[in-house]
């Protein structure tokens, strides 16, 4: 079955997308073919924009919610019809061979496992998760990225417990995404830390009980001082900054040596996007840990249940995380505003039903 769709494609070379209509008609056996409604704008895609020295047109975009329209001779967990979000982490662990859009021209646009921004997404039946009825589109549009990675980051790979103190480094999209988690799951204390006053206000809505502006003051200090043990049990960086890391990790609570009480535990969520060096002796006398985590080590369908659930019950509010929203042709306009900090919380854009 031959789609027409419209397909945001990067030429090699450049920074700025440009909207191509193609022809979706030569589908892998395991490859489906979802006709979009929303999809998240996301700080990654940014760094493929901006990397230098591509001779290839790519297509972009990882988190989606739309219906499948087409699929191939092999697909068996989805049929047309089947509401879907699309994420890029695999429901059972198989890595597919990533999709290809064949443009008009002849040229070829790749991407590196699957691609949401378009009218359409293509994507192997591994990176498409079913959904019952009821989700909201905003919930849709982010959950297989934002909400993924920063809720998944506190369920699973830190494991925080009620009770427990949290601190979030970044309080954008993913970092108020952890915010919420920890909140939920009963947290003590949630400390945002961010050098905007206004998303720490919407860290605020999302459950953090103290906020740190880290213009302003020592957020490491100030951390501290907010917590019974010179730090918080689980340190959370969401900023993709590399000389944020060792602040994150200073701003753990040590262990206490001999006593069987280790220290804090950093987790690093952002993808850094330059080097960072560590204090050695605060990782090493302070017993404490660092530890990365991929998609917030997250089950798609396993841990989308709960996300739907949290927001079905009230617990968890995507249309607030949902701060900025774009029509497609808006595409260049929303990378933009993302790449100069104008985006409060997560930027979508929105396709015509």
């Amino acid at each position: 079955m031959a789609v027409q769709a419209k397909i945001a494609i990067l030429p090699p070379g450049r920074r700025e997308l440009d909207l191509r209509d193609v022809t979706l008609d030569a589908l892998e056996s395991h490859e489906v073919v979802v006709r979009q409604k929303a999809f998240g704008v996301c700080h990654s895609q940014l760094d493929r924009i901006n990397a230098t020295g591509r001779t290839e047109s790519m297509v972009l975009g990882h988190e989606s919610i739309g219906t499948v329209v087409a699929v191939g001779d092999r697909v068996g967990y989805v049929e047309p019809g089947d509401e879907v979000i699309t994420t890029w982490i695999s429901r059972e662990g198989r890595v597919p061979v990533p999709p290809r859009v064949i443009l008009p021209d002849g040229d070829v646009a790749r991407t590196h496992n699957t691609f949401t921004w378009g009218s359409h997404a293509v994507a192997d039946e591994q990176y498409v998760v079913k959904i019952p009825p009821g989700i909201s589109d905003d919930l849709g549009a982010i959950i297989g990225c934002a909400v993924m990675t920063g809720a998944g980051a506190v369920l699973n790979s830190a494991g925080v417990q009620a009770g427990q103190s949290v601190a979030v480094w970044g309080a954008g999209g993913v970092g108020l995404c952890s915010i919420a988690a920890a909140s939920i799951v009963g947290a003590r204390r949630v400390i945002a830390v961010d050098v905007d006053d206004d998303k720490l206000k919407l860290a605020q809505q999302f459950g953090a009980t103290e906020v740190l502006n880290a213009r302003k003051a020592d957020a490491v200090a100030g951390i501290r001082a907010l917590t019974a043990h010179n730090g918080v049990d689980f340190s959370f960086d969401c900023t993709g900054v590399g000389k944020n890391v060792p602040s994150s990790l200073a701003s753990v609570r040590p262990g206490v040596r001999g006593t069987g009480r280790r220290g804090g535990i950093a987790v690093l969520v952002g993808i850094p996007r330059e080097p960072f060096e560590l204090d050695s002796m605060d990782l090493i006398k302070g017993e404490k840990g660092l530890i990365g985590c991929e998609g917030g080590s997250c089950d798609p369908e396993r841990d989308f249940a709960t996300f739907v659930r949290w927001s079905l019950d009230g617990r968890f509010d995507p249309s607030a995380l949902v701060t900025d929203r774009y029509r497609l042709d808006e595409i260049n306009i929303a990378v933009d505003d993302l790449h100069h900090g104008r985006v409060r919380g997560r930027a979508i854009i929105e396709l015509p039903a």
